[in-house]
């Protein structure tokens, strides 16, 4: 009985220092290992600047509403208004009272946050 708990005693003392030695030696392995060199990312812009000339697409982000104001060359809004998926190209392009606007004609201008470049 004693023989066979000492023989289980070093089987159980030789398996672990074994792992051990696979454990020390994976994790050395990993130590020297060096990770390629990635390239830099380019990211797509996520707005891009409207210019004049651009095609622009009226969109709405409230559904409820499918309208988007007009503005003066001041950036007060107007009577009017432009319904969503009307397309206009750009006449001009500038900032008024703290907003970008886009003139779409004679006298009309969009808020650039509610047109996208089409």
């Amino acid at each position: 009985m004693l023989d066979s708990k000492k023989i289980v005693k070093v089987v159980s003392v030789v398996v672990a220092s074994i792992s051990m030695m696979g454990v020390g030696a994976s994790v050395s392995e990993a130590a020297g290992f060096t990770a390629p060199k990635l390239g830099v990312s380019e990211v797509a812009p996520t707005n891009p600047l409207i210019k004049k000339g651009d095609k622009i697409f009226v969109v709405v982000k409230d559904t409820k509403n499918q309208k988007v104001n007009v503005l003066n060359a001041n950036g007060k809004k107007t009577a009017k208004k432009v319904s969503m998926g009307s397309t206009f190209t750009a006449k001009a392009v500038k900032k008024a009272n703290g907003k970008k606007i886009v003139k779409i004609n004679k006298s009309q201008w969009l808020n650039a946050k509610d047109v996208v470049k089409d």
